[in-house]
């Protein structure tokens, strides 16, 4: 009589194998995603701040950029930092509208790379008549 253990083993072995690399697969995505959701709060922070220091009655010129650049510059760096694109501020009457367009590159050839913009608005201080 044979015996079918011998035929058997090591399949538990590829089996784990093959389970372990579609969790780790699946763990990067989910990983991924965190970071990105976490850079565009950052660039969502850094552009109602931008906003709001420029919407002050005494803001130097320039105040806006700077801002967006210090308060992104502290809190995301890398390659990530180096998929933010230029601020662009714009003074109107009432308000100042504050935008930027980010591209995050993906981790993985699986994934999609992800662009997107981000948009801050602050009402501007008038001077009382």
């Amino acid at each position: 009589m044979t015996s079918t253990i011998g035929n058997q083993r090591g399949s538990a072995t590829i089996t784990t194998l093959v389970a372990m690399g579609m969790f780790l697969i699946i763990l990067t995505l989910f990983t991924q995603f965190a970071v990105w959701q976490y850079g565009r709060g950052v660039l969502r922070s850094a552009a109602l701040e931008a906003a709001r220091s420029e919407a002050v009655l005494d803001a130097g010129e320039g105040a806006c950029v700077r801002r967006f650049e210090q308060v992104s510059g502290d809190l995301l760096g890398g390659s990530m930092g180096e998929g933010v694109g230029a601020v662009h501020c714009k003074l109107l009457d009432d308000r100042v509208v504050v935008t930027v367009s980010a591209r995050f590159e993906r981790w993985l050839p699986i994934s999609p790379d992800w662009a997107f913009t981000v948009t801050a608005v602050a009402a501007r201080e008038v001077v009382p008549e």
